[in-house]
């Protein structure tokens, strides 16, 4: 019965709203999708104004059923993550959270096939990560940024390309990936194996060329990750943090101080790129992404292997780096607002540096003959 309900409330979310990318059904509160990353209330057939804490628990024992392992996880976490296919066919990665007592859940969609790395509109620089041998590559960003969505095109991508054997970590799976030339082995947290760092050193053990990881989420997944990229794998891995400079600093702060030396050492060695992703609303409807990009040069790993006691930076770096393909935050949010993809209000909420964007959008308004002030009417005294 939980689960007839459940089918039969998403598949009314999904009649009410067909392009959203996430349903929300709080403890407490009215159902709703996000459209582009805004909040819009449902109307639900057979609910009257918000969801009480009896249905909501109700959609969520639909989604749990008897597993022990998510039981366990939301008695001792407050919360645990499942995968869901709709009758339909639509799948969605649900997590199905305490607030209170009473039980909320999020269904974010899945895509049913993988995108194509060239059309996500990123940086053209990364259009060289699928010939990599070996690494580690990062993908970071807060959530729903599109780490996922780029980190699948980038897979699929080398299975289009190469004879290699993928092996994937993910939780839970997201979007199946076409074999292309090679083989892929798709595998599930919590199903497949119990933690991503026991899955990463089996992983090992399983022949890959290249490893996808769904989270680097703590010090020993970090840990076996670097050991994969140093021994000649090709490791693709997500973390949540806001730019590459934090992206960098979050895998170091994984080790303790006497692990320091080591830690900077391991990573100088085996980062290949770090790619930060901030979605922006377009006008007229939709989002596009607003790209960072960081590849390990010369600069980059002696500023990793040094001390934290350095004059250069890594936005410096990225900024010097520009004429070799690195790119910025504000100079890739400046160029969508060039090419007339977001608004200047838009641009300037997500500035790394409000002042320095700020310029660059000027820039831009100047070369359109555009006025690069709201200041008008000022006249000399006494003319």
């Amino acid at each position: 019965m939980p689960r007839r309900l459940l089918d039969a409330v998403v598949g009314q979310a999904l009649a009410g709203a067909p392009k959203a990318s996430d349903f929300l059904f709080p403890a407490t509160g009215p159902a709703g999708a996000l459209l582009d990353g805004a909040f819009v209330p449902l109307a639900l057939p057979g609910v009257a104004g918000r969801l009480t804490p009896h249905q909501t628990a109700v959609l969520a024992r639909g989604l749990v059923g008897d597993d022990a392992r998510l039981l366990a996880d939301l008695r001792r976490r407050g919360s645990c993550d499942a995968s869901y296919r709709h009758p339909g066919g639509t799948r969605f990665r649900a997590n199905i959270h305490r607030a209170g007592d009473s039980i909320g859940l999020v269904l974010r969609r899945l895509p049913t096939r993988p995108a194509r790395l060239r059309d996500l509109d990123l940086p053209p620089v990364l259009s060289r990560l699928p010939a990599l041998a070996d690494g580690l590559v990062l993908v970071v960003g807060a959530t729903g940024s599109g780490k996922s969505t780029t980190l699948s095109a980038l897979a699929a991508a080398i299975l289009e390309s190469r004879p290699v054997h993928v092996v994937t970590l993910e939780d839970p799976v997201e979007c199946l990936l076409p074999p292309g030339p090679g083989v892929v082995s798709q595998r599930e947290l919590g199903t497949d194996f119990p933690d991503f760092a026991e899955g990463l050193r089996a992983a090992l053990r399983q022949a890959p060329h290249v490893i996808v990881l769904g989270e680097a989420r703590d010090r020993d997944t970090v840990d076996a990750a670097l050991a994969a990229a140093e021994t000649g794998h090709l490791v693709l891995a997500t973390l949540h943090t806001a730019d590459c400079a934090g992206a960098i600093e979050r895998v170091l702060a994984f080790f303790g101080p006497a692990e320091e030396k080591l830690a900077r050492s391991r990573l100088a060695g085996c980062l290949r790129y770090v790619v930060a992703q901030r979605l922006l609303p377009r006008l007229g409807g939709g989002r596009a992404a607003s790209v960072e990009v960081l590849f390990a040069n010369l600069r980059v790993r002696e500023r990793i292997a040094g001390s934290q006691e350095s004059s250069l930076g890594f936005a410096d770096i990225i900024e010097q780096g520009a004429p070799h393909g690195m790119v910025g935050f504000d100079a890739a949010t400046a160029a969508l607002f060039g090419a007339g993809v977001i608004s200047e209000e838009t641009a300037l909420a997500k500035a790394s540096d409000r002042a320095a964007l700020a310029r660059a959008l000027d820039a831009v308004k100047a070369s359109r003959g555009l006025p690069v002030s709201d200041i008008a009417g000022l006249t000399l005294e006494g003319s």
